[in-house]
């Protein structure tokens, strides 16, 4: 269970010190928060060489100490609130981005980018891409981007009994967040929800904001052929509707599977209704 408590410290971040916890791990609960908090413990304490990393992706390691951290959202909100005074938003997108890439090594690069950011007046520090950890903390946040973009073509929504809009996702990263400004927009009005049933998680908005929502994975639909049950009564008219645009657009003669591959890889096909049919549709069969 997640542990939160709140603060009245006040003040900024706390200067690093010199004492190395160079055999020290600090766990935090594995949310960007929790993230946060970490770092402004890690400098409060004087563990600029201790490492930071989830509860639930480190792997133990018995010459180390490790050390759980509750997560403080007042300390959070100044670690942010510090770095885009530094480094300025759109570095703290990235960082935000990064985070998203659900890699233990990219919670340690952020660390190190932090710990570099907030240590001295020289506030270039931890925004070089040439350095290896922001190198890093750059590349992890283009993956997450590129799947996310990749996703605002790639959700197929169908209508359920309430008249909401379902969809089913299994990305690679933890991406649902970067999906909600996107069909917002282009649903404005619309209810609608967008599960990601490897992580149990839901993304629901009510027409004019979206929020995100936990839920059992093993409620949620795993491919295309088991997201039809969302449909009212079995109706499947929104996967014919898919399958039929597919067809419209489609020219067989021009057909490059290699390429195919590459714009639309293979691992999202399960949730794509146009590439899990048994047999093509042709338009005469809606009315």
């Amino acid at each position: 269970m997640e542990r939160r408590r709140e603060s009245s410290d006040a003040g900024t971040i706390p200067e690093s010190g010199t004492t190395s916890g160079a055999d020290l791990v600090l766990l935090h609960d594995g949310s960007f928060e929790g993230l946060l908090s970490a770092v402004y413990d890690a400098f409060r304490l004087r563990l600029g060489g201790a490492r930071i990393a989830s509860r639930a992706r480190h792997v133990a390691n018995l010459l180390e100490e490790t050390r759980e951290l509750e997560t403080d959202s007042v300390k959070a909100r100044r670690v942010w609130d510090g770095i885009v005074e530094r480094a300025g938003k759109d570095v703290a997108a990235m960082y935000r981005a990064a985070f998203l890439c659900e890699e233990e090594a990219v919670d340690d690069a952020l660390w190190k980018c932090l710990r570099d950011l907030f240590s001295g007046p020289d506030r270039a520090r931890g925004r070089n891409l040439l350095d290896p950890h922001v190198h890093a903390v750059h590349a992890a946040a283009c993956r997450v981007r590129h799947e996310a973009h990749l996703f605002t073509g790639m959700v197929r929504f169908q209508q359920a009994s309430d008249g909401a809009l379902c969809a089913v996702i299994a990305p690679d990263h933890d991406i649902l967040e970067l999906l909600g400004p996107h069909f917002l927009a282009r649903l404005p009005g619309q209810p609608w929800m967008i599960a990601d049933s490897r992580r149990g998680r839901v993304l629901g908005c009510d027409g004019a904001s979206f929020r995100p929502m936990e839920c059992d994975p093993a409620q949620l639909p795993r491919d295309a052929r088991e997201a039809a049950r969302l449909a009212p009564d079995g109706e499947d008219r929104w996967r014919d509707l898919w399958t039929v645009f597919y067809d419209s657009v489609n020219i067989p003669e021009r057909a490059n599977p290699r390429q195919l591959a590459r714009l639309l890889p293979r691992k999202y096909w399960s949730h794509l209704p146009e590439r899990t049919r048994t047999a093509p549709r042709r338009a005469e069969a809606l009315p």
